[in-house]
């Protein structure tokens, strides 16, 4: 079952592992960094080793930026405080890692589909700001016509 399903270029492959101090058994992941489109920050996705592609194929994914969809099941925020934040940034932050459950090549049709998408959405975004501007300077014009 997927939660979500987050469609973009695959960027980055990591493999880390970590030691669970409960057990002492060593856990093995992979995460895949996608640059999602209209996106300023990338998305990072963790998968366990049993269900993510081989090595070969997430190395060819990331040589080519293949768009991939990640199918995700759960979430999880880890919390941090920036040392020296930005102007506009707030102090603290969050990093939300997606957990995934399901990884593949998009298909010809899903890309298309997702370009023809991003492309409605910026001509009504430009619409929306046409109008808006319209709005404005008629606005002026009134103010400057009782005045």
């Amino acid at each position: 079952m997927a939660n979500f399903v987050i469609t973009g270029k695959a960027e980055q492959t990591d493999e880390s592992s970590y030691t669970v101090q409960s057990t002492g058994e060593v856990v093995t992941k992979i995460q895949l960094t996608l640059n999602v489109p209209g996106m300023t920050d990338r998305v990072l996705c963790e998968m366990p080793m049993d269900i993510a592609p081989k090595p070969d194929i997430l190395e060819q994914w990331e040589m080519e930026e293949a768009w991939v969809v990640v199918s995700a099941s759960a979430m999880r925020a880890i919390g941090f405080s920036r040392a020296n934040a930005r102007p506009g940034e707030k102090a603290v932050g969050a990093l939300v890692i997606f957990q995934a459950s399901e990884v593949r090549e998009a298909t010809e049709d899903e890309r298309r589909a997702l370009m023809e998408a991003r492309k409605r959405a910026k001509a009504i975004a430009k619409q929306r700001r046409v109008e808006r501007k319209a709005e404005r300077e008629a606005a002026k014009a009134t103010a400057t016509a009782a005045a």
